[in-house]
């Protein structure tokens, strides 16, 4: 579950618990509730008592990331946040000051009080961060001739960088097919065509089993993984391999493979890193509707699954909302489900719930939430001709704008319990984008009862 990230601001040589009896804190800028974005100034004033002083103030975010604060000498401290390297979404500023004595002795301070517990003040202030991202687009799932593909691992990278243009991409090779030294190759190359900025190579490999369905996992020099299904879940979860699942369907009695991975039954383990599964068709969304339903927070990929030498050329692909591209960039965005699978080259999507975006898993109090979508394409031909938003598998609500753009704000109510939202978007020519949902745990407060006296 993603929780709020917090913006620190210390001041001071220690961190203690929140007092009352220390300095007295107003935080000046930025104001409570407002959205920001970028490098924001941070402005304090703290009011200190007889005999308390400050050294080294530094500006501090839960990430590690530090600043100087600097005082204007009357009492205001000011430093910079870059917001950039923050997740979107809600934030809590909090300034936390811990002063110390310059002379106790001689102010007749005692040793008592001046612990920890008095030591530490703090103030909070609630903030949304909104910067862009840049929208990347990528196939993740393709074959060479190192297994049931044609041609080589550095074909499939060039092609994908310099026809496709595509600014991210992945082989992944059959694990029964695909020897050690072919595998190394893999890697190899992928390095090789990795360009931060400009083209991002990743590597993987597809599980094959046809008992319960296929995968792809990446970036791990080991290319063979337990074959039944709850110890590769096991196997994924404990070493932290990003995963996802490939060409779901609902099998027959007269299929002679499955790819329904067991009826789609939820494991815990495999939740933490099957982080996507292939979206491309209605048979494959009435699959996403049932893994939703059990459980799952997986997002929605449009990988191709090429086998021929046009990797990257469509017609769906994944699309990555991502704060760089670098490889830590991408896989940050596909690790956070910040992706949609779509039908159209250029088509840019963007859904939000109470201001935290796709892949998102809130805790909220049972209620109405605010919804945002964002859809525009610069082709004035490619029209959206319906948006569709899901609740709990359902349609709630629909648009139909009959233009290149739409922009779309409405509610939905989240009684308690768990849901989750998606958007399917229909343009010109039969065309369907799915987004990644948002997970919301509902919850409803039950205040404790009065004892009688």
């Amino acid at each position: 579950m993603r929780w709020a990230s917090c913006l620190l601001v210390v001041v001071g040589m220690m961190i203690g618990v929140a007092a009352a009896h220390g300095a007295t804190i107003t935080v000046a800028e930025p104001a409570a509730g407002i959205t920001v974005s970028g490098v924001v100034p941070v402005k304090a004033t703290i009011t200190l008592k007889p005999g308390e002083d400050v050294t080294s103030p530094v500006v501090q975010t839960m990430d590690g990331e530090r600043a100087p604060l600097f005082s204007d000498g009357a009492g205001t401290y000011v430093g910079m946040v870059d917001t950039r390297k923050l997740p979107n979404g809600h934030q809590t500023l909090l300034v936390f000051v811990t002063p110390r004595v310059r002379d106790a002795w001689r102010e007749k301070y005692d040793d008592a009080s001046w612990g920890p517990d008095r030591m530490a003040s703090q103030a909070e202030v609630a903030l949304l961060v909104r910067n862009p991202y840049r929208f990347c687009w990528g196939d993740i799932h393709a074959h060479t001739s190192y297994s049931d593909g044609g041609m080589y691992p550095a074909d499939a990278y060039r092609h994908a960088r310099d026809q496709a243009k595509l600014e991210f991409f992945s082989v992944t090779d059959h694990d029964w097919i695909t020897t050690m030294d072919e595998y190394a190759d893999i890697i190899a190359q992928a390095d090789s065509f990795d360009e931060p900025g400009r083209f991002v190579a990743l590597w993987g490999v597809e599980r094959t089993n046809g008992d319960t369905g296929h995968m792809c996992y990446y970036m791990t020099r080991a290319n063979e993984m337990p074959n039944g299904l709850t110890d590769f879940y096991r196997a994924v979860g404990e070493k932290g391999i990003l995963a996802h699942f490939n060409h779901p369907w609902k099998n027959g009695a007269e299929a002679s493979w499955r790819n329904d991975f067991q009826d789609f039954r939820y494991s815990p383990e495999g939740d933490r890193s099957m982080a996507m599964v292939e979206l491309r068709d209605p048979g494959e969304e009435e699959c996403y509707i049932a893994m939703l339903n059990n459980g799952w927070h997986v997002g929605a990929a449009g990988d191709e699954d090429k086998h021929d030498a046009t990797w990257g050329d469509g017609p769906t692909w994944t699309v990555a909302l991502a704060r760089e591209l670098t490889r830590e960039g991408i896989l940050e965005a596909l690790w956070a489900r910040r992706t949609y699978s779509a039908a159209d080259r250029n088509l840019r999507l963007e859904l939000t719930l109470d201001g935290e975006d796709m892949g998102a898993q809130l805790s909220r109090p049972a209620g109405k939430y605010e919804f945002s979508i964002s859809i525009s394409d610069p082709d004035e031909a490619d029209k959206i001709e319906r948006v569709d938003m899901f609740l709990d598998g359902r349609i709630a609500s629909s648009l139909e704008p009959q233009k290149a753009t739409a922009e779309w704000t409405g509610a939905l109510e989240f009684p308690a319990g768990r849901h989750y939202c998606f958007v399917r978007v229909t343009q010109t020519g039969k065309k369907i984008t799915w987004s990644s949902p948002i997970w919301v745990s509902a919850y409803e407060y039950v205040p404790l009862p009065m004892k009688k006296k």
